[in-house]
């Protein structure tokens, strides 16, 4: 077997390995909700409020900070393609200087998104969440025997 039909036959077998993964991975998503609709379902049958009884609900259901995550995916992407493109220019374009100047120059648009999913990063709703008020038990002497 020639190198380059087998450098085809091992990219060819990773994709479909990734699609395999990708496929694994939705159906088990997929079954994880349905345990926590069943789970829900059932609390509502016994009468208790499942609004905030699964941490597992996703982040937008839950008050979490989902712009803050995406914020922080965008900036490792920006920050990995301007390191790639630093390296593509330095290496093939034999010039070290100007890859620096422009993966450089995004690589810190990415840093920029990093520190600012950072910094809107809120508290976990647990933290913020009220915790509700028990009353006292009534004295023992306002119950005559």
């Amino acid at each position: 077997m020639q190198p380059e039909e087998l450098l085809a036959l091992v990219f060819v077998s990773g994709m479909f390995a990734g699609l395999l993964v990708i496929v694994m991975a939705m159906r088990q998503r997929s079954q994880q909700l349905e345990m926590l609709h069943r789970e829900r379902m059932a609390m509502i049958e016994r009468g208790q409020n499942p609004v905030h009884a699964s941490s597992d609900a996703p982040s937008w259901r839950r008050g979490g900070s989902a712009p803050a995550s995406r914020s922080l995916s965008l900036g490792i992407v920006v920050v990995a393609l301007g390191l790639s493109l630093m390296t593509i220019i330095s290496i093939a374009g034999g010039s070290p200087a100007t890859g620096v100047g422009v993966g450089g120059a995004i690589a810190i648009v990415g840093a920029a998104f990093i520190i600012n999913s950072q910094v809107s990063r809120q508290p976990p709703a647990s933290a913020t969440r009220a915790q509700p008020v028990i009353p006292p038990p009534p004295p023992a002497d306002q119950f005559p025997e």
